[in-house]
């Protein structure tokens, strides 16, 4: 890489620079929307609240590349059973009967609780967090570009007032994320 004090060496690492600020943007995009199209589960607003009882895992591939899915017998809270096997996605042991929530057109079920939901929380704040990173990092690679326009750019009172917000919120979502994080890492090991 060329030596950050030339000019061609500032454009090379504010290039850099901004592009993983897009990126880590585009990964907190992903990693929120993800979270919140699945956090409806665990809170119980979406699906068919019932027990898994499982009655069977497989596991696919080798070493770090293995995936387990365990199979089971899904029983609504009113009473009715699905009439085939649904999968959930994770090691369990047989027999073990669990609280979910059924997506039927899926054939897919996820756990409920505290933990469940708190991970969910833990992924929409670091997305966010990641989402407010990503114009942080792009900023720094402007003002390493060019630092007079930059300074310029800074002293606008609504760039300030922007920055100011985006700074506030970035620890919020800091903050946020490392305390869903402890709960529900807490209310995992409590209840596993």
């Amino acid at each position: 890489m060329r030596d950050p004090k030339s000019r061609a060496g500032r454009w090379v690492a504010a290039s850099v620079l901004a592009l993983a600020g897009l990126a880590v943007m585009l990964a907190g995009v992903a990693l929120t929307t993800v979270c919140v199209l699945t956090i409806a589960y665990p809170l119980r607003l979406a699906g068919q609240p019932g027990l898994l009882t499982v009655t069977g895992c497989l596991t696919e591939g080798t070493g770090k590349q293995a995936h387990t899915t365990c199979y089971g017998r899904f029983t609504s809270d009113s009473g009715t059973i699905a009439s085939r096997p649904v999968s959930y996605d994770g090691s369990l042991r047989v027999g073990v009967r669990l609280p979910v929530q059924y997506v039927e057109s899926a054939d897919d079920c996820y756990r409920v609780g505290v933990a469940y939901t708190g991970v969910r929380v833990l992924g929409i704040s670091a997305g966010l967090f990641a989402v407010l990173a990503g114009p942080i990092g792009v900023a720094q690679a402007v003002e390493l570009a060019v630092p007079r326009r930059a300074a310029r750019w800074r002293e606008a009172r609504p760039l300030r007032a922007l920055w100011r917000v985006l700074v506030v919120l970035f620890k919020a979502f800091a903050a946020i994320t490392v305390v869903s994080g402890v709960v529900s890492l807490g209310t995992y090991l409590l209840t596993d």
